[in-house]
């Protein structure tokens, strides 16, 4: 049975909610090495009670204002369209609201502040920064009727900030996680992998034959899988000195989705897996939480974080006016594909 239109707004819901929680969790603990965090009970169980400066707990990252800034131009727009995406994230930037957004992140928004084309404002190839990845929930959502546009639109989101095509083929990954977390009837590792893998292959083959062999690691004892999956694309020269998941797209994808597979039914202990990696964890949280979330619901997210969770209502509200805006894009196709057949 196809899911109900009740039962996919839900999941839409759930998606956003799922990953504010999971980046507001591991907000305060961003850069944490993992001996630190091993010491610390309950991680996913509440909101970490010291703030992060002057951030309230409960507050999210810059990872899900992304999140946000991409969704209302898809709102907007009907459709994903580069130009009015960059206008909405560089909005951020130009109003000074951005919370501690890395580097390239930074110097890209305000390019595109600045006036820079929205196609040339990216961070140069080589940059693979892991905060392209939750922008992508939006087209993983939105386009979960009909994926054919997935992996482009996905691309299109990203090079607004970063130009790699490595960043382009992991959001288009994590946006088909996302879209077949909206189907009923759950598939299998290999095959879910099979799929991602698909998507990512449009921008770069590399990362999808990572994607490919993803299902094995989940045989292999947790530490090990870990450990091997921070190391996944990445230079030994970028590992010196860091401590935990590296602040690249490629192992905080891979972990994130190995997270969600390996702990499918139970939201805070795949969520609490991410965050004991340490390091980049809070977005691997906040990736792993959404992809719980667009699978299960919003009956699978605890309700004390629920609650806790800072601007919940403006999460919903804009995951509701989503929903709406991809039922429109729906009905348009299937009209359109009935005109064509005559």
């Amino acid at each position: 049975m196809p899911l109900t239109s009740a039962e996919r707004q839900d999941r839409f819901h759930a998606a956003f909610v799922g990953l504010a929680i999971g980046d507001a969790l591991g907000f305060p603990l961003r850069g944490v090495p993992p001996a630190s965090l091993a010491r610390l009970p309950g991680l996913a169980e509440d909101f970490a009670p010291r703030p992060r400066g002057k951030f309230a707990k409960g507050q999210f990252s810059d990872d899900t204002q992304l999140l946000l800034a991409a969704a209302e131009s898809v709102i907007r727009e009907g459709r994903v369209e580069g130009r009015s995406a960059a206008a909405h994230l560089a909005w951020l930037w130009q109003e000074g609201i951005i919370l501690q957004p890395p580097r390239s992140l930074a110097e890209s928004l305000q390019r595109l502040a600045g006036g820079a084309p929205w196609m040339s404002a990216g961070a140069s190839l080589g940059t693979l920064c892991p905060s392209v990845l939750s922008r992508a929930l939006v087209v993983g959502l939105f386009e979960s009727g009909n994926r054919a546009r997935l992996p482009h639109d996905a691309g299109v989101l990203t090079v607004i900030t970063h130009k790699d095509p490595v960043c382009a083929a992991a959001a288009a990954a994590f946006a088909q996680a996302a879209a077949l977390g909206m189907e009923e009837e759950p598939l299998t590792p290999a095959a879910f992998c099979d799929e991602l893998s698909l998507a990512a292959a449009v921008h770069d083959k590399g990362l999808a034959e990572e994607l490919r062999h993803l299902p094995r690691l989940l045989t292999w004892d947790t530490t090990r899988a870990l450990t091997q999956l921070r190391r996944v694309g990445v230079l030994p020269s970028e590992l010196k000195g860091v401590d935990g998941l590296p602040a690249h797209v490629v192992p905080v994808l891979l972990t994130s989705l190995y997270a969600a597979l390996k702990v499918p039914h139970d939201f805070r202990e795949a969520v609490a897996l991410v965050l004991r990696c340490g390091g980049e964890a809070d977005v691997a949280a906040a990736l792993t939480g959404a992809l719980v979330g667009a699978h299960l619901g919003t009956r699978a997210l605890p309700a004390r974080l629920r609650k806790q969770v800072l601007y919940v209502d403006n999460l919903v509200d804009t995951a509701d006016r989503l929903f709406r805006a991809s039922q429109v894009r729906e009905t348009l196709a299937t009209a359109l594909a009935h005109q064509r057949r005559r």
